[in-house]
């Protein structure tokens, strides 16, 4: 009996999602099936995984958080939702009780939960001290699949829109999904200053946190070379990394995106909140640990290979 294959992403970031790629990419190789993906909605896995082949179908939920009566019903409808879809093989990769309550009471016969959250289903205490992608790599070793594919590269987009730009085209994003994570804006905007001379500059930020725009002067928010992305849509934004020359930016999402489109990526972290992960996906990246290197160390770093 053939395998209809259910895998549950309750990942929240554009990052972790690519890293499930290796995963997502064994399963249907393995099995010889496209798989139907459910997917938290703030990820946006439909775009992000637009050019892809592995996948029937991808239906997004909502994750965020409600109280105890409003999370019962939500629990209820994903189980029906689960049953709805008439699988026989679940993998579940992130252990929240939103999400383990209703897979353990769905109809599937054959489930295989992973992660380290409230419900310790998986009592590998390892866990606790991997990186997402580690751990994603740790479940697709788990699964026994035939055929694994360690590749976290995206398909590339078609690409049109850009091709007149006569510049070099520098994607800088100034946010992360934590603020906690970013490098001081300040920095950035030295960056972007020598850039502009001879350079097309698209800036990144959350379309939320337009408060970015405070810190940027007059002159470089009305220049003609810089492009603000905030009001842009996912799938604009990775047509746009994809035809960029070099993308800038805190250790997140477009940094992920753009190294897994294998781009000449210049990632700068923050040791005591993040890790270089996106490494992972393309080891030609440039990393900056703001621990060891000043702020105008980095900053000429960047400039001198761009």
């Amino acid at each position: 009996m053939k395998k209809k294959i259910l895998v549950i992403i309750g990942a929240r970031g554009i990052g972790d999602l690519i890293y499930h790629l290796p995963l997502l990419r064994s399963l249907h190789l393995t099995h010889g099936q496209k798989l139907i993906i459910l997917s938290n909605k703030v990820n946006q896995s439909k775009e992000v995984f637009k050019n892809e082949i592995f996948f029937e179908k991808i239906i997004e939920f909502d994750n965020y958080k409600y109280g105890i009566f409003r999370t019962l019903i939500n629990i209820i409808k994903f189980k029906n939702l689960i049953n709805k879809l008439n699988v026989n093989y679940l993998v579940l990769t992130a252990n929240y009780r939103r999400l383990v309550l209703p897979v353990l009471l769905s109809n599937v016969k054959e489930k295989k939960i992973f992660g380290t959250g409230l419900f310790k289903i998986n009592k590998d205490r390892t866990l606790d001290h991997l990186t997402i992608s580690e751990r994603l790599l740790k479940y697709t070793n788990e699964l026994n699949l035939k055929k694994k594919v360690n590749n976290f590269f995206l398909t590339p987009y078609s690409l049109k829109n850009l091709k007149n730009i006569r510049y070099k085209k520098i994607f800088i994003s100034i946010d992360s999904h934590h603020d906690q994570n970013n490098w001081p804006i300040q920095n950035y905007l030295v960056i972007i200053n020598k850039l502009i001379k001879k350079n097309k500059v698209f800036v990144n930020f959350a379309p939320n946190k337009k408060y970015f725009l405070k810190s940027f002067p007059q002159n470089l928010i009305h220049s003609k070379k810089i492009i603000f992305t905030y009001k842009k849509k996912i799938s604009e934004i990775i047509k746009i990394i994809s035809q960029s020359d070099v993308i800038i930016g805190n250790e997140s999402g477009p940094v992920c995106l753009g190294s897994s489109l294998k781009k000449k990526v210049h990632a700068i972290y923050l040791p005591v909140h993040t890790k270089p992960e996106s490494k992972i996906i393309y080891k030609k990246n440039n990393y900056y640990n703001t621990k060891k290197l000043s702020s105008k160390i980095i900053i000429n770093k960047i400039l001198k290979l761009i």
